[in-house]
């Protein structure tokens, strides 16, 4: 199975020398893989500029990781104990995002899978230009020594089939 690890991205960053090492099947996506095979380095933007908190954006839909209408963003993280699982993670971000747009239509949150150490569920932002993106389907992770986000973002509604692929590109998402 090929899969993207997130090892590679961290093994220069100090903090991450003892992080958890996340992998998932970007197969699983098909214009994710089109993006990661096509080697366009201007699709993906890694930002190390807080090394307890690493995120990589890939555009998977539009010009550039500057310019995109849907992408793939993986945020690695040191462990919040103040929030302590993925269920209060959600939480706190359902709330962040409520915040950030009172005056708008109201994000709406929804569950789609959890258990012991994550939470799959999706936002959506009508009308609200804070955002960055309409529609968010997230996957949070939670290790011992690292916890993790998967951030599917889409200015534009998402039709059923990419819903679809892209729930299952989060659902192979574990700890190696």
């Amino acid at each position: 199975m090929i899969v993207c690890t997130l090892a590679a991205l961290l093994a220069w960053v100090p903090v991450a020398a003892h992080a958890e090492q996340l992998e998932f099947d970007h197969r699983l996506y098909p214009p994710l893989k089109q993006v990661l095979d096509s080697g366009d380095a201007g699709m993906v933007k890694f930002d190390a500029s807080n090394p307890r908190r690493l995120v990589d954006l890939i555009a998977v839909r539009g010009k550039s990781a500057k310019d995109w209408t849907e992408a793939l963003e993986i945020v690695a993280t040191l462990p919040f104990p103040q929030l302590g699982s993925a269920q209060a993670w959600m939480e706190f971000q359902r709330d962040a995002a409520i915040k950030r747009c009172p005056g708008a239509t109201p994000a709406t949150f929804k569950v789609i899978a959890q258990d012991d150490f994550s939470i799959t569920f999706e936002r959506q932002s009508p009308g609200c230009r804070a955002e960055r993106a309409e529609t968010g389907i997230y996957r949070l992770l939670t290790g011992k020594r690292s916890w993790f986000q998967l951030a599917v973002l889409a200015k534009t509604p998402l039709d059923a089939a990419a819903r679809d692929q892209w729930l299952a590109l989060l659902a192979s998402a574990k700890f190696k």
